[in-house]
């Protein structure tokens, strides 16, 4: 209950009162994976970073192989602006659950914020793929839709390419 009235907390934008659940939750059941996590975010949002890490460390404890806490991981190195490291988290994310699309995004947006080795311009076409791989994982994930929509049309050079994106973003809708 105290875990379902923090995601009510979060949704209705009181991270305070959603950390005060998420704590009591953990006095109540420290090894209780989801409130972790979840008070992980709640700490990322509220910039207390080195609070979420340790969170995160200990949900990497009670589950070494869970591909949330590496997307969690992955998502406070990218808000701190280590891409590289971001990228490596989510990489561990896709192979701990190659079923969810979000760390496919994720990493994506990791490879558009990096410069890429010889041209310093980004590896766009390791994101695209990354996307096209979300959207293949699964077939309704709106985000993928959006992001690659985006970054294909930034790349448009013609009216039949920017046509391309418009059907494609049909296919998201």
């Amino acid at each position: 209950a105290l875990l379902h009235r923090a995601n009510l907390r979060m949704l209705q934008e009181k991270p305070n009162e959603a950390r005060v659940d998420l704590e009591r939750c953990l006095e109540l059941r420290p090894n209780h994976l989801l409130a972790l996590l979840r008070l992980a975010t709640v700490l990322m949002a509220t910039n207390d970073l080195e609070r979420a890490k340790r969170c995160l460390d200990k949900a990497e404890t009670i589950d070494p192989l869970s591909s949330e806490d590496h997307s969690y991981r992955g998502e406070m190195h990218f808000a701190k602006g280590e891409f590289a490291e971001a990228r490596a988290e989510f990489d561990r994310a896709i192979e701990y659950d190659p079923g969810n699309p979000t760390p496919y995004v994720n990493a994506a947006l990791s490879v558009m914020n990096t410069p890429g080795e010889n041209s310093g311009t980004p590896d766009i076409p390791a994101a695209i793929k990354l996307l096209e791989k979300a959207i293949d994982v699964d077939p309704q994930f709106h985000a993928a839709f959006v992001h690659l929509g985006q970054l294909k049309l930034s790349m448009a050079t013609d009216l039949t390419t920017a046509r391309d994106v418009v059907s494609l973003y049909d296919r998201g809708l």
